[in-house]
């Protein structure tokens, strides 16, 4: 559960972890030709270089000799710059902006202090001294800032939502055995979700290729983006990971968002599968207080529109249904859901 040291960047100045991509696109592949041109020590080098992979733009395959991968060679061609989206969207995946998001966000009226995240720093990684913690602080605050994604305000650090929102429309969770949203700062809901996920290997595995194919489907990305739009609308972020299509935590409460595609010839066993995903995702995230909500392309046809009230009053799954663009909802759906301007 402890994030490996060396996914943690030791590089402060995310303008040279930039050059650095930049230097091995053009011939420059040892650290001590990045160290070269960031005007560095050569031990910089190897930290710089270090960082373009832990965003993923490089690779070292073999001893001392980097290559750009196949997002650095998009991030070369479409500008590399602090501006481009693909940079935040990048630094966002990596493992340790993974947990810190979250962090942030559960301490988003009142923000944080350089201690408090030196202390988050200390027990999300494995780090050989205590006196590491605050070197990676500089590095992890100094991208974040620059990004605009944390905005510091006399002593204390809070989270930029609507940058994340203007740059990316939905936040990807890369780990699947990892919390979507924690409720704490503890190692043990990691531990939690990450057993839960190991136990359920078979079940995952399933689940994970029944959401490739939805998701390759353009009714079902629409219902995806047309909430998730609503969800940036009210400064929230909506995130995913390879088997949730959508998720969210708003004041302080949790949403977890089934898409389904519906025909009158499917619609009862499209219906009984979100069901039996909803309640397994929200244990698997050990989120037993999470909202559930179905999202289908249109209202349940007359044969089975009496499962709206099974899973609203019985099941306590909430259904919304889009309407030329509009999403629609019962009264009580719409009294859990208002944030969504149903």
């Amino acid at each position: 559960m402890l994030i490996p040291s060396d996914e943690i960047p030791q590089a402060d100045i995310l303008a040279d972890v930039i050059k650095t991509v930049i230097t091995v696109s053009q011939g420059g592949t040892t650290y001590q030709a990045i160290a070269a041109t960031i005007n560095k020590v050569e031990r910089q080098g190897r930290y710089y270089r270090k960082a373009a992979e832990i965003v993923g733009f490089i690779t070292t395959p073999t001893k001392n000799r980097s290559v750009l991968t196949a997002l650095g060679n998009t991030f070369i061609q479409t500008g590399p710059n602090l501006n481009n989206p693909l940079l935040l969207q990048c630094v966002l995946s990596a493992r340790i902006f993974q947990r810190l998001i979250p962090f942030l966000e559960l301490n988003s009226n009142h923000g944080v202090t350089k201690d408090q995240i030196v202390d988050f720093i200390t027990s999300v990684a494995h780090l050989a001294a205590n006196s590491m913690a605050p070197r990676r602080f500089s590095s992890v605050v100094s991208w974040l800032v620059d990004l605009h994604i944390l905005e510091r305000r006399a002593d204390r650090f809070f989270l930029a939502t609507l940058t994340i929102n203007q740059a990316v429309n939905i936040l990807s969770f890369e780990n699947i055995d990892e919390p979507i949203m924690p409720r704490s700062t503890d190692l043990q809901e990691y531990r939690t979700v990450g057993l839960r996920v190991s136990q359920a290997q078979e079940t995952i595995v399933t689940y994970r290729n029944l959401a490739a194919t939805e998701r390759a489907d353009n009714a079902h990305r629409r219902l995806v983006n047309l909430v998730a739009s609503r969800i940036r609308n009210v400064g929230a972020l909506p995130r995913y990971n390879q088997i949730i299509d959508l998720a969210t935590r708003y004041r302080d409460m949790d949403f977890i968002f089934e898409m389904k595609s519906i025909t009158d010839a499917n619609s009862k066993t499209q219906v009984r599968s979100a069901l039996s995903q909803l309640y397994e995702y929200r244990y698997l995230q050990n989120l037993p207080n999470s909202n559930l909500v179905l999202v289908v392309e249109n209202r349940l046809p007359a044969a089975t529109e009496w499962m709206i009230e099974y899973l609203e009053t019985d099941r306590n799954v909430s259904v919304i249904w889009d309407g030329d663009n509009e999403l629609h909802a019962t009264q009580r759906g719409a009294s859990i859901l208002n944030f969504l301007g149903l």
